[in-house]
C-alpha cells in the first residue's frame, strides 16, 4: 500500500474513532490494510478528485461556500418530516484550511432526521478521509449491521449506506463532486431506502457542478 492510500486510512480510521465509532474503525483498517484492490481504488478516485481540484483551482474557485449559502440547499419538509427550528451552520477558517458546514434535523412523530451538508473545498485532506472507503470496495453485513458502498445514479456522487438492525437506524453519506460531504440518517428504519430518497431530493447535480 502506497503512502497516500496509507495516509488515507490514518485519516479515515481517526475520524471514526473521534465520533466514538472505534469498532467501524478497526473495521476499516483490516478491510483496506489487507485489500490491494481497495487501495488501488482508492488511489484511483484520489487521483481524479486532484484533478477536478485542480480545474477549481485554475478559475479561483478555492474557497468553500458560506454556510448560509450552503444553507439553501437543504431539503424543506419530506416524507412528513418537518423541520425542527432552523438550520445550523458555520464556516471554518484555521491555519490555511478552511470548511462550512450546515444541518438541520426534522421530525415526524416520534421519528427523527437529520441532514448535513459540508463544503470542503478548502480542505482536502479532510474531504480526502471523510470519503475514502467509499471508493474501497469494501461491504459487510452481520446480525448488527449492514454497511457498504451505494450508487444514487448521480453523475460524480459516491456513497456509503449503513444499516443499524436491530437500532433500526439508517445513514447514508455522500462524496459530491470531489468537494462536498452530505450525510443523511433517520431511526425508525428497516432499511436504507428512505435516507437514500432524501438525499436524492437534495440538489446533488448542481453541487457536483460547482
Amino acid at each position: 500500500m502506497n503512502n497516500s492510500c496509507i495516509l488515507l486510512v490514518l485519516t479515515e480510521i481517526f475520524l471514526l474513532a473521534a465520533c466514538g465509532q472505534v469498532e467501524e474503525a478497526r473495521n476499516s483498517y483490516t478491510a483496506i490494510s489487507s485489500s490491494a484492490k481497495a487501495a488501488k481504488q482508492i488511489g484511483q478516485a484520489l487521483e481524479a478528485a486532484e484533478k477536478r481540484r485542480t480545474m477549481r483551482a485554475e478559475r479561483g474557485d478555492t474557497a468553500s461556500l458560506n454556510y448560509k449559502e450552503l444553507q439553501r440547499y437543504l431539503p424543506g419538509s419530506i416524507g412528513g418530516f418537518l423541520p425542527v427550528g432552523k438550520p445550523e451552520g458555520e464556516s471554518i477558517n484555521m491555519g490555511g484550511i478552511s470548511y462550512s458546514t450546515c444541518e438541520q434535523t426534522y421530525q415526524k412523530g416520534n421519528q427523527h432526521l437529520k441532514v448535513q451538508l459540508v463544503d470542503y473545498n478548502g480542505a482536502n485532506a479532510l474531504y480526502a478521509g471523510a470519503t475514502a472507503m467509499m471508493s474501497a470496495g469494501f461491504s459487510q453485513e452481520n446480525d448488527e449491521e449492514l454497511m457498504r458502498g451505494c450508487d444514487l445514479g448521480v453523475a460524480h456522487v459516491k456513497g456509503w449506506e449503513t444499516l443499524q438492525k436491530k437500532d433500526h437506524k439508517a445513514s447514508v453519506a455522500l462524496g459530491v463532486g470531489d468537494r462536498f460531504f452530505v450525510a443523511v440518517e433517520s431511526d425508525g428504519q428497516q432499511d436504507t431506502e428512505f435516507v437514500k430518497q432524501v438525499a436524492r431530493n437534495i440538489d446533488l447535480q448542481a453541487l457536483a457542478k460547482l
